[in-house]
């Protein structure tokens, strides 16, 4: 199968209209397809592109970033996190015993506990994109 580097514009925007992301402002951002650098909804339907076209998707979470899964959400002793400074939506990054980092999101805390939520945060929302391919090219 043939890799393009594409160069796009996008924006992103969640279900009520409101934006998630967008380039406006900055630089174009660019891939690479086969290379699992953007999520495989937008890659497919970027594929389906053409330098200078423009179009607007919606993915739905399975094309995304998954479904929500209440088993990634865990309930730890509020000493484990000794000595931060917590407030609720705070993202905080572990590691784990083999080394590699990982970010949760506080959804709530006491005294006693603190619940973490390791889904990601767009995990089961419908995502919008418009795009405009500025550049495809064969690599």
């Amino acid at each position: 199968m043939t890799n393009y580097r594409y160069t796009v514009e996008y924006t992103l925007t969640a279900p009520d209209g409101s934006v998630i992301d967008t380039t406006e402002g900055r630089e174009p951002f660019t891939f690479t397809t086969g290379q699992n650098e953007v999520i495989p909804g937008f890659e497919r339907e970027v594929l389906r592109m053409e330098e200078g076209e423009e179009k607007t998707f919606t993915l739905q979470p399975s094309e995304a970033y998954g479904e929500r899964r209440e088993e990634l959400v865990e309930r730890v002793p509020r000493q484990a996190l000794q000595g931060i400074e917590l407030h609720e939506g705070q993202v905080l990054q572990g590691t784990t015993p083999d080394g590699r980092t990982f970010l949760v999101r506080v959804l709530s805390f006491d005294d006693s506990e603190v619940v973490l939520d390791h889904n990601h945060p767009l995990a089961g929302v419908p995502l919008t994109f418009k795009v405009k391919v500025l550049k495809k090219e064969e690599v």
